[in-house]
């Protein structure tokens, strides 16, 4: 999900159905859907966007697997742009279809420059306990890959592809049921606010990447530094450029974690091309803990995506409740987390609040969070 910069509006991805709907925000905070919404994503499976102008950008991830014919047929995913035009309501411009079976997971345009737009590519598609009870294909063979983009947007808002990144052989990768040299996969990415730097999660390594782009957007690989948590999975940082916020899904054994954690860099100065861990949390209400199809124990509720307030005091993160199991007779694990950001960008948990006393039904899963400073 993502509002327009004004506040005016709000977008969102409808996944099943491969729809981009548009509302305008009311006074009261409400929605009211602008004629024609929900408009066509142009994909399959959308998940993910972002805004340059009046240009909106969208991730079609083709990965829905209630949509098993697109998955295991002809379609591919892709990064589609939109006009956004006075009304609201959104006019097709271009995509580009991803070779090779790629899944996008994330599209996002660059603070410093609204024509640079990157990418970035997740699939993680295995039969890990091989009896099918849990997990198994949604393709047509067992995919494990990722890679970054970089897209220019011309004068007309058309897509023009310029640079296609694989990740780095860092750490040796995770050893997933007899998978052993998993490859660097990302996941969240982010730019920093004052230098052309791109940080990108390494999920499979528990790294943090840095890359430098130029003013065309092509990347340059710098370094990656560790994180302490367990699966680093979405990125953020705040406006000053000071602080990086990372959601790590899992929790780490060698931690001694018992939920997801939440890692704080210092990105300042020279520490923005070499970021220094400086605090992690942990969040509460994990729930149950069960075995996922990868056949390793997690807790029935971990963190997913984040965002600051307008003015940087709170951090917000969502936590899905992932056990869908039939055996799973808990109902909460849909949580959202509120923490309290200090004027050091250090954090502690102000409140938790379970989505189900607001109607999300617990056999969902949200995803995403945006904040607005005020009602216009």
């Amino acid at each position: 999900i993502v509002s327009s910069a004004d506040g005016k509006r709000f977008f969102a991805v409808n996944i099943h159905s491969n729809t981009v709907a548009v509302f305008d925000i009311m006074s009261d905070g409400s929605f009211r859907h602008v004629k024609g919404s929900p408009f066509p994503s142009m994909g399959v499976g959308p998940v993910s966007l972002s805004i340059s102008g009046n240009v909106l950008l969208v991730a079609n991830r083709n990965g829905d697997y209630h949509q098993l014919e697109a998955l295991r047929g002809g379609a591919s995913g892709n990064y589609a742009s939109f006009r956004i035009t006075d009304d609201g309501s959104l006019t097709f411009l271009s995509k580009v279809d991803v070779a090779g079976g790629h899944k996008p997971i994330q599209v996002l345009v660059s603070s410093r420059n609204p024509k640079i737009v990157f990418g970035d590519d997740f699939e993680v598609d295995a039969d890990f306990d091989g009896d099918g009870s849990r997990s198994w294909l949604a393709g047509n063979k067992p995919m494990v890959q990722g890679q970054l983009h970089v897209f220019l947007l011309d004068d007309k808002g058309h897509l023009v592809e310029t640079d296609t990144v694989k990740l780095p052989e860092t750490i040796e990768g995770y050893k997933y049921l007899g998978m052993s040299g998993v490859p660097s996969l990302p996941l969240g990415i982010w730019d920093h606010p004052k230098e052309n730097l791109l940080y990108v999660g390494f999920v499979t390594r528990n790294e943090l990447g840095v890359y430098r782009y130029n003013s065309e957007g092509k990347l340059r690989f710098v370094t990656t530094v560790p994180n302490s948590g367990q699966d680093i999975c979405w990125v953020l940082t705040n406006k000053a450029g000071t602080r990086l916020y990372t959601v790590n899904n899992l929790p780490r054994a060698d931690m001694k974690d018992e939920s997801s954690t939440v890692s704080v860099y210092d990105i300042s100065e020279e520490r923005a091309q070499k970021p220094v861990e400086i605090g992690r949390l942990r969040l509460p209400l994990p729930g149950s803990w069960f075995v996922n199809n990868r056949m390793i124990r997690q807790p029935g509720s971990t963190a997913f995506q984040m965002d600051l307030d307008p003015t940087e005091s709170f951090l917000y993160i969502v936590s899905q409740r992932i056990n869908q199991t039939a055996e799973n007779t808990n109902q909460e694990g849909n949580i959202l987390h509120i923490l309290k950001v200090d004027q050091t960008g250090m954090l502690q948990v102000a409140d938790s609040r379970h989505l189900g006393q607001d109607g999300v039904h617990y056999n969902s899963r949200p995803q995403g969070v945006v904040t607005l400073d005020k009602l216009r």
